[in-house]
């Protein structure tokens, strides 16, 4: 039961030095102590068996210590390019491969940036990716299979972040010391038309979505949309098998293009009340409005960043000692990178924890409209089994990181849902 939220262009911008994983190394301390046999949840201990719980533990370990790697790593490439001249020396290779194009000098920086983090990230992926997915029998891809992916995202990302870059550096050029509103502006029309495109350009070049083809199952879900206000049209499926054994489903899209997708997993191993369920949820959140408050944070997260970016290099530039030959060198991407990262990562519990409040309202949304808080334990249990969800997360990771409410609280709304029906005469 998933959104995806308009992370906009920062995460495109950024995508070269943002987050592989979830979850950091935890240390060990009461905060983020997780519970033992002796003390689960009831929500768990009534739903779960102990293997459940150990196999969720040790698949979502694993992953908190990768995050750790993987920040890590993109730390410390941003650091090696904005401490050292190896900025500069990329910078000087671009012109020289382009000396009587300085737009195209620009862009083979970008797409030698592009490709330098992907060749460092390589390795890190790979085993996160394909490696542990596969000793947990979650992955359903071959080696080759992976690989494609990998490079369709490597295209992909040079497609986004050659253009919007140069654009970048050209506002640098244009307009120094008033580049930021400008910018801000290009982040917010880039931010939609990427919202509302997704579904339709990006989301077909790694799976064949279709629409839904059990026509009771469609039949139910407009049902469903009539009776929340909502128009939808069509439904969609995923085959998402291809890759994973996991179960999921998302709401994306803007106007015309917004749609609710569903995993062909997920339609595999549930049942139709609980797919309902899933899709009640995933209703919830074009009713609230989600994407369009998503998208509005965003903005006004980038504008923050921006102005702070520009502050950095000017101070940089004034300082000296960066290996830059001006406020509008296109070296000093990396420093600028490196701003947005650390703001993305210090804000972190901010985004996550209005992530969750969607979440909930969407979970409330969906128990509204069904009335079902039966169905919506089994497909709880259902998902956190296939996706070997941590059934007993330390409270400071989830405050710091988790983008939905862990699954113990998920159920207990429910339950406490059920409790109020039945109270009532």
């Amino acid at each position: 039961m998933t959104a995806r939220r308009a992370s906009g262009l920062l995460s495109l911008v950024v995508s070269l030095a943002t987050i592989l994983m979830i979850s950091p190394f935890t240390p060990s301390s009461p905060a983020w102590a997780a519970s033992t046999a002796g003390n689960l949840p009831a929500e768990i201990a009534a739903h779960f068996t102990p293997d459940d719980v150990a196999r969720g533990r040790a698949y979502m370990g694993g992953r908190y210590r990768l995050f750790a790697a993987g920040i890590a790593l993109r730390l410390a490439i941003l650091l090696l390019l904005v401490g050292t001249p190896a900025s500069a020396a990329l910078r000087n290779l671009a012109v020289r491969l382009a000396p009587a194009h300085p737009a195209v000098a620009v862009a083979v920086y970008l797409a030698l940036l592009v490709l330098i983090f992907e060749l460092l990230a390589l390795p890190l992926g790979y085993y996160a990716g394909f490696v542990r997915e596969h000793a947990f029998g979650l992955s359903t891809q071959t080696r080759a299979a992976w690989l494609v992916d990998r490079i369709k995202s490597l295209l992909l990302t040079l497609a986004l972040a050659v253009p919007l870059g140069s654009l970048l550096a050209l506002l640098w050029r244009r307009y120094p010391g008033r580049w930021v509103l400008p910018a801000w502006g290009l982040v917010a029309a880039a931010m939609v038309l990427l919202v509302m495109l997704a579904p339709i350009v990006i989301d077909p070049l790694f799976n064949t979505i279709r629409p839904l083809r059990d026509p009771d199952l469609r039949q139910r879900v407009i049902a469903l949309a009539g009776r929340a206000g909502v128009p939808v049209d069509q439904v969609y499926e995923m085959d998402a098998s291809r890759r994973t054994r996991k179960g999921n489903a998302y709401f994306t899209g803007l106007g015309r293009t917004k749609r609710i997708v569903l995993y062909d997993t997920l339609l595999a191993g549930s049942s139709p009340d609980e797919v309902e369920l899933v899709v009640a949820h995933e209703i919830g959140h074009w009713k609230r409005a989600h994407i369009w408050k998503g998208i509005g944070l965003s903005l006004l997260g980038m504008g923050i960043a921006l102005w702070c970016a520009a502050r950095t290099l000017d101070w940089a530039v004034r300082r000296g000692g960066f290996h830059l030959a001006g406020p509008a060198d296109v070296a000093g991407l990396p420093l600028f990178l490196l701003v947005l990262f650390v703001l993305n990562l210090v804000s972190l519990p901010i985004q996550n924890g209005i992530s969750r409040y969607f979440e909930r309202e969407a979970d409330r949304t969906s128990l509204g409209l069904t009335g079902n808080a039966t169905a919506f334990i089994r497909s709880e249990v259902q998902l956190a089994r296939s996706n070997l969800a941590d059934l007993t997360p330390p409270p400071a990771v989830v405050w710091l990181l988790y983008t939905h409410p862990p699954v113990a609280e998920r159920i207990r709304l429910a339950g406490e849902d059920a409790g109020r029906t039945r109270a009532r005469p």
